[in-house]
């Protein structure tokens, strides 16, 4: 399930994720290390934040922050993708 910060009821929230610790699960999704992530790698980091369509979040990253369209994540392009992730407001980040 996942739990975002501004749905959380009762108690005190969960702070969100941070963006370095967002960067921090797509760069050790980068089981390559060749400083590009693939779909596939964009994905599993999504799965590791609790997404429930993780394949659909995915998507509408790459859609946003693909700007050369080559259906990867380069290093140009992860600050926009860390702060498409960010606005999603994770939690876990495992």
């Amino acid at each position: 399930m996942v739990y975002k910060y501004s749905n959380l009821k009762g108690g005190d929230p969960s702070p969100r994720a941070s963006k370095q610790q967002l960067r921090k699960v797509f760069l050790d999704c980068d089981v390559d290390d060749n400083n590009v992530l693939t779909k596939e790698e964009i994905k599993n980091a999504f799965d590791r934040f609790g997404a429930l369509f993780p394949s659909f979040r995915t998507w509408k990253a790459l859609k946003r922050v693909d700007k050369n369209r080559d259906g990867c994540v380069s290093l140009e392009e992860l600050d926009s993708l860390i702060e498409y992730a960010h606005q999603q407001g994770y939690i876990n980040v495992n």
